[in-house]
């Protein structure tokens, strides 16, 4: 029952530490980081992103449980002006909140697989 807590509060604490991280966005740190980010994953360097190099970078994050459906629904999210693509504006405005939902699960993922969540 004891370490059953104290599971418990160590993945309250880390979830709180993954928001609190996604809440630096608006700062000029999480903003370099959001542009960094950006430019990694617009591949073919166009300066926009399209729905492919959304989808493969949220791969590489580990977040193997969004299927393409998923996908789609985040880019169209993004995609402010619905023009097909998603400039720095509109992944600046999205990506902390796509961010913070599926690190919070890849965390609760890895907890699992280490078995911390028993």
């Amino acid at each position: 029952e004891q370490l059953n807590q104290i599971r418990a509060k160590a993945i309250s604490l880390h979830s709180d530490i993954i928001k609190s991280f996604v809440d630096t966005s608006d700062s000029e740190l999480g903003k370099s980081v959001l542009k960094q980010l950006f430019n990694i994953v617009d591949v073919d360097g166009s300066g926009y992103l399209d729905e492919k190099e959304v989808g493969t970078a949220l791969k590489l994050l580990g977040f193997k449980w969004l299927e393409e459906k998923h996908v789609e629904k985040i880019f169209e999210r993004a995609d402010l002006d619905e023009n097909g693509e998603i400039c720095l504006d509109e992944f600046m405005v999205e990506a902390p909140k796509t961010l913070r939902t599926n690190l919070i699960k890849l965390a609760k993922s890895n907890g699992g697989d280490m078995g911390l969540l028993v």
